[in-house]
Protein backbone atom coordinates (compact mmCIF):
# COMPACT_ATOMS: atom_id res chain seq x y z
CA UNK A 1 0.00 0.00 0.00
CA UNK A 2 1.32 3.13 -0.90
CA UNK A 3 1.97 6.06 1.62
CA UNK A 4 -0.68 8.50 -0.31
CA UNK A 5 -3.54 5.83 0.46
CA UNK A 6 -2.58 4.83 3.55
CA UNK A 7 -2.39 8.79 4.51
CA UNK A 8 -6.01 8.66 2.89
CA UNK A 9 -7.37 5.96 4.83
CA UNK A 10 -5.52 7.68 7.86
CA UNK A 11 -7.47 11.26 7.19
CA UNK A 12 -11.07 9.36 6.81
CA UNK A 13 -10.39 7.39 10.04
CA UNK A 14 -9.79 10.38 12.26
CA UNK A 15 -12.30 12.75 10.10
CA UNK A 16 -15.00 9.59 10.81
CA UNK A 17 -14.18 9.16 14.10
CA UNK A 18 -14.91 12.68 15.30
CA UNK A 19 -17.59 13.01 13.67
CA UNK A 20 -18.78 10.16 15.82
CA UNK A 21 -17.84 11.88 18.53
CA UNK A 22 -19.61 15.05 17.34
CA UNK A 23 -22.63 13.23 16.79
CA UNK A 24 -22.50 11.37 20.36
CA UNK A 25 -21.92 14.72 22.38
CA UNK A 26 -24.64 16.94 20.36
CA UNK A 27 -27.17 15.61 22.33
CA UNK A 28 -25.67 16.28 25.61
CA UNK A 29 -25.23 19.79 24.94
CA UNK A 30 -28.26 20.85 23.24
CA UNK A 31 -30.73 19.22 25.90
CA UNK A 32 -33.07 21.78 26.91
CA UNK A 33 -36.74 21.88 28.31
CA UNK A 34 -38.35 25.67 27.80
CA UNK A 35 -42.15 24.66 28.14
CA UNK A 36 -43.76 27.85 26.52
CA UNK A 37 -47.54 27.04 27.78
CA UNK A 38 -47.49 26.37 31.69
CA UNK A 39 -51.19 26.18 33.22
CA UNK A 40 -50.72 26.68 36.81
CA UNK A 41 -51.51 22.98 38.75
CA UNK A 42 -54.51 23.19 41.22
CA UNK A 43 -54.63 23.31 44.57
CA UNK A 44 -55.14 19.59 45.06
CA UNK A 45 -51.20 19.71 43.41
CA UNK A 46 -50.02 22.87 45.46
CA UNK A 47 -51.05 21.97 48.63
CA UNK A 48 -48.61 20.11 51.62
CA UNK A 49 -44.66 20.13 50.90
CA UNK A 50 -42.02 17.56 50.70
CA UNK A 51 -42.14 15.49 53.48
CA UNK A 52 -39.24 13.00 54.22
CA UNK A 53 -39.57 9.64 56.57
CA UNK A 54 -37.97 10.26 60.27
CA UNK A 55 -35.20 7.98 59.69
CA UNK A 56 -34.20 9.87 56.29
CA UNK A 57 -33.39 12.49 58.75
CA UNK A 58 -31.75 15.50 56.07
CA UNK A 59 -31.65 13.45 53.13
CA UNK A 60 -33.48 14.48 50.31
CA UNK A 61 -37.37 13.25 50.65
CA UNK A 62 -39.25 11.85 47.70
CA UNK A 63 -38.83 14.13 44.82
CA UNK A 64 -40.97 13.45 41.50
CA UNK A 65 -39.21 14.33 38.74
CA UNK A 66 -42.07 16.26 36.53
CA UNK A 67 -43.37 19.65 36.87
CA UNK A 68 -45.65 20.52 40.26
CA UNK A 69 -46.62 23.67 39.82
CA UNK A 70 -47.53 23.98 36.57
CA UNK A 71 -49.11 21.15 34.77
CA UNK A 72 -46.83 18.72 32.11
CA UNK A 73 -47.94 17.46 28.65
CA UNK A 74 -47.88 13.68 27.29
CA UNK A 75 -48.55 12.01 24.21
CA UNK A 76 -48.53 8.89 25.56
CA UNK A 77 -52.11 7.03 26.72
CA UNK A 78 -49.74 4.89 29.00
CA UNK A 79 -47.06 7.32 30.25
CA UNK A 80 -44.45 6.68 32.28
CA UNK A 81 -43.27 9.05 35.57
CA UNK A 82 -39.55 9.51 37.33
CA UNK A 83 -39.06 10.26 40.92
CA UNK A 84 -36.25 10.09 43.98
CA UNK A 85 -35.97 8.46 46.51
CA UNK A 86 -32.62 8.37 48.75
CA UNK A 87 -33.30 5.03 50.49
CA UNK A 88 -34.76 1.99 49.45
CA UNK A 89 -38.81 2.06 49.60
CA UNK A 90 -41.92 0.59 48.73
CA UNK A 91 -43.65 3.13 46.69
CA UNK A 92 -47.49 3.20 45.73
CA UNK A 93 -48.22 4.46 42.42
CA UNK A 94 -51.97 5.48 41.25
CA UNK A 95 -53.22 7.93 38.67
CA UNK A 96 -56.34 9.62 39.10
CA UNK A 97 -58.54 11.81 36.56
CA UNK A 98 -60.12 15.21 37.36
CA UNK A 99 -63.58 15.10 37.25
CA UNK A 100 -63.76 18.47 38.09
CA UNK A 101 -61.45 21.73 39.42
CA UNK A 102 -61.48 20.39 42.73
CA UNK A 103 -62.74 16.47 42.80
CA UNK A 104 -60.72 13.36 41.17
CA UNK A 105 -61.59 10.05 40.68
CA UNK A 106 -58.92 7.09 41.21
CA UNK A 107 -58.17 4.90 37.90
CA UNK A 108 -56.27 2.19 39.22
CA UNK A 109 -55.74 0.70 42.76
CA UNK A 110 -52.04 1.91 44.05
CA UNK A 111 -49.85 -0.51 42.18
CA UNK A 112 -46.31 -1.60 44.73
CA UNK A 113 -43.30 -1.41 43.72
CA UNK A 114 -40.01 -1.88 45.26
CA UNK A 115 -37.35 0.71 44.63
CA UNK A 116 -33.60 1.15 44.86
CA UNK A 117 -31.72 4.18 46.27
CA UNK A 118 -31.89 6.72 43.38
CA UNK A 119 -33.69 7.15 40.84
CA UNK A 120 -36.69 5.66 40.00
CA UNK A 121 -39.50 4.78 36.98
CA UNK A 122 -42.80 3.60 37.37
CA UNK A 123 -45.32 2.74 34.01
CA UNK A 124 -49.68 3.28 33.83
CA UNK A 125 -49.87 -0.55 33.10
CA UNK A 126 -50.81 -1.19 29.08
CA UNK A 127 -53.20 -3.78 30.12
CA UNK A 128 -54.89 -0.84 32.10
CA UNK A 129 -57.71 1.48 29.83
CA UNK A 130 -55.71 4.51 28.07
CA UNK A 131 -55.66 7.24 29.22
CA UNK A 132 -57.93 10.30 27.27
CA UNK A 133 -56.62 13.18 25.33
CA UNK A 134 -57.50 16.79 26.38
CA UNK A 135 -58.16 15.06 29.97
CA UNK A 136 -55.97 16.66 32.92
CA UNK A 137 -54.94 13.55 35.10
CA UNK A 138 -52.40 13.72 38.66
CA UNK A 139 -50.47 10.88 39.04
CA UNK A 140 -49.46 10.20 43.04
CA UNK A 141 -47.17 8.69 44.49
CA UNK A 142 -46.97 7.18 48.33
CA UNK A 143 -44.88 5.51 50.70
CA UNK A 144 -45.43 4.64 54.39
CA UNK A 145 -43.64 6.37 57.37
CA UNK A 146 -43.95 5.47 61.04
CA UNK A 147 -45.77 8.99 61.37
CA UNK A 148 -47.97 8.47 58.41
CA UNK A 149 -47.62 8.21 54.45
CA UNK A 150 -45.79 10.48 52.61
CA UNK A 151 -47.39 11.49 49.38
CA UNK A 152 -46.66 13.73 46.26
CA UNK A 153 -48.79 14.28 43.22
CA UNK A 154 -48.08 16.13 39.82
CA UNK A 155 -51.16 17.05 37.72
CA UNK A 156 -50.32 16.63 33.66
CA UNK A 157 -52.52 16.31 30.55
CA UNK A 158 -52.54 13.63 27.46
CA UNK A 159 -52.90 15.55 24.24
CA UNK A 160 -52.46 14.88 20.67
CA UNK A 161 -48.57 14.71 18.98
CA UNK A 162 -48.67 17.41 16.34
CA UNK A 163 -48.23 15.23 13.14
CA UNK A 164 -44.87 17.39 12.32
CA UNK A 165 -43.22 15.63 15.56
CA UNK A 166 -44.48 12.40 14.42
CA UNK A 167 -42.49 12.69 10.85
CA UNK A 168 -39.45 14.10 13.11
CA UNK A 169 -39.22 11.33 15.35
CA UNK A 170 -39.54 8.09 12.64
CA UNK A 171 -36.34 9.58 10.89
CA UNK A 172 -34.57 9.54 14.83
CA UNK A 173 -33.11 6.45 16.06
CA UNK A 174 -31.08 8.04 18.95
CA UNK A 175 -32.93 8.42 22.17
CA UNK A 176 -30.78 11.21 23.41
CA UNK A 177 -31.83 12.84 19.91
CA UNK A 178 -35.22 11.81 20.73
CA UNK A 179 -35.14 13.63 24.28
CA UNK A 180 -34.37 16.63 23.18
CA UNK A 181 -36.46 16.36 20.62
CA UNK A 182 -39.67 15.59 23.02
CA UNK A 183 -37.87 18.67 25.22
CA UNK A 184 -38.06 21.12 22.35
CA UNK A 185 -41.90 20.41 21.90
CA UNK A 186 -43.04 20.47 25.55
CA UNK A 187 -43.74 16.95 25.67
CA UNK A 188 -41.46 16.40 29.35
CA UNK A 189 -43.10 12.96 29.92
CA UNK A 190 -41.75 11.23 26.98
CA UNK A 191 -38.39 13.86 27.08
CA UNK A 192 -37.18 12.28 30.01
CA UNK A 193 -38.26 8.45 29.63
CA UNK A 194 -35.87 8.60 26.43
CA UNK A 195 -32.58 10.18 28.48
CA UNK A 196 -32.84 7.59 30.74
CA UNK A 197 -33.06 4.65 28.43
CA UNK A 198 -28.99 5.63 27.35
CA UNK A 199 -28.20 6.08 31.51
CA UNK A 200 -26.97 3.51 34.12
CA UNK A 201 -29.90 2.36 36.30
CA UNK A 202 -31.03 4.62 39.17
CA UNK A 203 -29.17 7.11 37.65
CA UNK A 204 -30.00 10.17 35.25
CA UNK A 205 -27.52 10.47 32.65
CA UNK A 206 -25.98 13.44 31.63
CA UNK A 207 -28.91 14.39 28.79
CA UNK A 208 -31.93 13.74 31.92
CA UNK A 209 -29.44 15.72 34.28
CA UNK A 210 -29.66 18.48 31.59
CA UNK A 211 -32.84 18.51 31.59
CA UNK A 212 -34.08 18.43 34.92
CA UNK A 213 -31.79 21.34 36.07
CA UNK A 214 -33.66 23.10 32.77
CA UNK A 215 -37.23 22.11 34.10
CA UNK A 216 -36.67 23.09 37.87
CA UNK A 217 -36.20 26.78 36.78
CA UNK A 218 -40.13 26.76 35.97
CA UNK A 219 -41.01 25.68 39.18
CA UNK A 220 -42.51 28.84 40.71
CA UNK A 221 -45.16 29.59 43.62
CA UNK A 222 -48.46 30.62 43.30
CA UNK A 223 -49.07 32.21 46.52
CA UNK A 224 -46.66 33.54 48.84
CA UNK A 225 -46.57 30.74 51.63
CA UNK A 226 -45.48 28.19 49.94
CA UNK A 227 -42.69 30.10 47.84
CA UNK A 228 -40.19 28.35 50.52
CA UNK A 229 -41.50 24.95 49.90
CA UNK A 230 -40.99 25.53 46.36
CA UNK A 231 -37.93 26.97 46.68
CA UNK A 232 -36.88 23.84 48.43
CA UNK A 233 -38.06 21.76 45.81
CA UNK A 234 -36.50 23.28 43.16
CA UNK A 235 -32.77 23.56 45.27
CA UNK A 236 -33.44 19.21 46.01
CA UNK A 237 -34.18 18.96 42.30
CA UNK A 238 -30.55 20.54 41.11
CA UNK A 239 -29.36 18.38 43.98
CA UNK A 240 -30.49 15.41 42.19
CA UNK A 241 -29.86 16.55 39.04
CA UNK A 242 -26.30 16.99 39.77
CA UNK A 243 -25.39 14.13 42.14
CA UNK A 244 -27.48 11.36 39.76
CA UNK A 245 -25.66 11.97 36.52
Amino acid sequence: MSASIRQFINIRFVTSSILGLLWFLTPVAIADFSPSDRKPASDYTRSGGSRGCPSLGNEIPLTLLAPKTYIGYTASTHPTFVGYLSSSQEIEFQIFEFVSNKNVRSLNDPIKQQTAPGIFQVSYPESYPKLTPGKKYVWEIAISCPGGDVVERSEFIVVQMPSTLKNKLSTTTNSLQKANTYAAADFWYEALAEALKSAKPEKLGQVGSNLVQEFAKYESPRLKDSEELVKKRIQHLQTIANQER
